[in-house]
This record gives structure tokens, sequence and C-alpha cells, in this order.
């Protein structure tokens, strides 16, 4: 399958010229763009389209429009529900994003780790850009390409779902390549008839609101570390170190599919969990699990790797669902926050801090409440 050389990228804003340093940019990068007013937008630019970046806020004043209410979009999410609608009419398909320098207003007290994520899946966008991010044209490259390559899949004609899903998804023909399919499943990703009805919207929604911003199938390099009973530091440092087995063995780990640059860097689970197994396996079972584990890292590495000083160690979480530290698991308590998924990873915070910040201890699931407790006395 071949992704077109420049994807399109329409901008909707009402003051075009405004946005010409943005555009050359995005055109650098490869983009193709083009940039429409809202009473300009055709649908010969929709059909054409990739991606839909549309403005939040807009000088209605500034151009013609209906005086009455239910014929103009007030604002720059209410235009996206317009666009969406009409992309729907056409059976076209482009991805739908908002370009807004006031995300922390809309966002409210939404967790600011995934206030991105759950505002658009909110909002039925598909992403959500803040103005001024350097970014902005990368992962606007990013969306277009994932978005071409997603409709081929999931067309009225296909509407084969599963396994073309996991082929955009990239995931590597490695042992481990089952055990990952078998994690994907469990996380429920749109198939058949939904992935089909939506070309392919669904998945790319499931996968940028449900996936990426919460531990699954694919981890964040923290997390990474600790399921090898390792530090984040050392981590990156085997990571980066050269052609060792271990450097490569984590480095056949990393996410390399479409939109991995859209978030910080991802790893695939199965390939972690596989070469723990396989440490495991070779080792002496008299020996300790960190033990063992060193002991088999440093002879895939060439050089002594520490191990972290946990028997059972797991990742701690902020008010902001932001991962901040590692832990001993007897040292602390599960989470149920808010619209976290219930096959990611169970959210942990030290027991301390569910006893003294209201925010976390809000959080602290109902049958870890009386170890909150009990801190103290």
């Amino acid at each position: 399958m071949k992704l077109p050389s420049n994807p399109v990228v329409l901008v909707i804003d009402d003051e075009p010229e405004v946005q010409l340093g943005y555009t050359a940019a995005m055109g650098l990068d490869g983009l193709r763009v083009v940039v429409r007013r809202p009473h300009e937008v055709s649908a010969a630019d929709l059909q054409e389209a990739n991606v839909v970046a549309i403005d939040y806020v807009f000088q209605w004043e500034n151009f013609p429009h209906p005086q009455e209410l239910s014929y103009w979009p007030v604002d720059g999410l209410a235009l996206a529900g317009v666009v969406s609608r009409h992309l729907s009419r056409m059976r076209t398909r482009a991805s739908v994003v908002l370009r807004t320098g006031a995300v922390s207003e809309l966002a409210q007290d939404l967790p600011k780790h995934v206030r991105v994520p759950l505002l658009a899946a909110q909002s039925g966008l598909d992403w959500i850009l803040e103005k001024g991010s350097t970014d902005n044209a990368d992962n606007l490259r990013q969306l277009a390409d994932a978005t071409a390559a997603l409709e081929p899949f999931f067309s009225e004609e296909g509407a084969r779902g599963w396994n073309e899903g996991c082929q955009w998804l990239r995931l590597p023909s490695l042992e481990w390549r089952e055990a990952a399919l078998a994690e994907i499943q469990v996380c429920r990703p749109p198939e058949h008839v939904v992935a089909s009805y939506t070309s392919g919207s669904a998945w790319l929604r499931w996968f940028t609101q449900r996936i990426l911003p919460f531990p699954a199938f694919l981890i964040s390099e923290l997390r990474a570390a600790t399921l090898l009973h390792i530090s984040v530091d050392q981590f990156t440092r085997i990571v980066h170190s050269g052609n060792s087995g271990l450097s490569r063995r984590l480095q056949e780990c990393a996410y390399e599919g479409h939109l991995a640059g859209l978030v910080e860097r991802r790893w695939w689970r199965s390939g972690l969990e596989s070469l723990v197994d396989d440490i495991l396996m070779e080792a002496d079972p008299a020996f300790p699990i960190p033990e063992a584990l060193a002991e088999g890292y440093a002879a895939l590495h060439g050089a002594a790797v520490q191990v972290l000083p946990f028997q059972r160690p797991v990742i701690t979480i902020d008010a902001d669902y932001v991962e901040d530290g590692v832990a001993e698991f007897e040292d602390c308590v599960r989470l149920a926050p808010d619209s976290w998924p219930v096959y990611a990873d169970e959210p942990y915070a030290l027991r301390e801090d569910a006893a003294d910040l209201p925010d976390v201890g809000a959080m602290v699931s109902r049958g870890d409440r009386e170890r909150v407790k009990s801190v103290g006395m």
C-alpha cells in the first residue's frame, strides 16, 4: 500500500494571513496545506483532506454568516461537529483536529496528563493540538499518514478490521507477536462492522484516546524499565549503548508504528515480558528473581546491570495521572481514577501520599481505603 507522498491538511481559520508562517513550516515537513475561512470550505476541500485542522476562536463579524443562531457554529468545537457530519455524509474520511491556545480553559479540571485525549473524546474530535507547539507540523503529518493508511483497511469492500488494524500498528514479526496480539484483543479494539462503517476512524480514536494515554499493550519508558526491574536511566543508557545483545532485544520492543511521535516513546509490553521470561527460564530456580535478572542482563549486555531494590515494583501516579515514581507494592494503595480503562495496568499511589494529599486520596479504590486510614496509627 502506498501512502500519499504529500498528505493534505485543510486548515480552517478566520485569519488566513496569520497562518502563513505556520503553513510554511508544515510545507517543509512534506505536507500540502490548504487554508480556508469557514465560509470558503467546499466539498472538494473536505474530500481531498487527510486532516482538517480547525481553529477554536472565530471573529464571525469579519465575514458573512447567517444571523440565526441555529445556522452558524459558535466556535471551533461546534464547527468541528458540522465538518464531521459533512465528512460522514460524503462517505469520505479525514481526521478532525482542533487547534487552540485554550486547552487549559476547555479541559478545566480534567487531569493534565490525559486532558487532550479525554477532551478530544468528549468533543467528538480525533485530537487537539496546542497552538504555539513546535511539534504541530510533525503531529499533523503523522495524523495524515495514519488516516490515509487506515482507509483502505476499513473500506466497505474490505471490512476486514482486526488483522489489518494490527498491521497498521506495525507489530513486529517476532517470537512474542502472538502474545502481543492477545494483549491487543484484551483492549477491545473496534473491528468488523464498527470499523468498516467509520472507515477506520473508530480505530484511530481507540488508539489515540484509549491506548496511547494509558498503560496497556504499549507502555511508557518508565513502565518498561520497571517491568525489567531496572531504573529508567539505566534502561535508556542500555537502549542507546550500542550493539549488545540486551540493547538489541530492547530496541526490538520499541513501538515504531503510526503516531509513535504523538506522545512520549512507547514500548511493546509483550516483547519486554518475553525477554524477562527467557532470562528466568535459564536461571537457577533457587535464585530470587532480582538476582536472576541481574545475572541474565549482565550476560546479554557484557557489563553489570543494577536491578531495582524492590521485590514487586509498581508505578505510582499523582492526581493528574502523571507517573511520578516507582515503589514497593506493599507500600502502595490501588487507585480508581475516572476514565481509567479496565484493561490498563492498575494505578497506584504511596499510602502516605493517599493519606496526605486529598486529590490523591479521593482516587483510592474502595478496597484499599482502610489501609489509608491506618497510616500513622
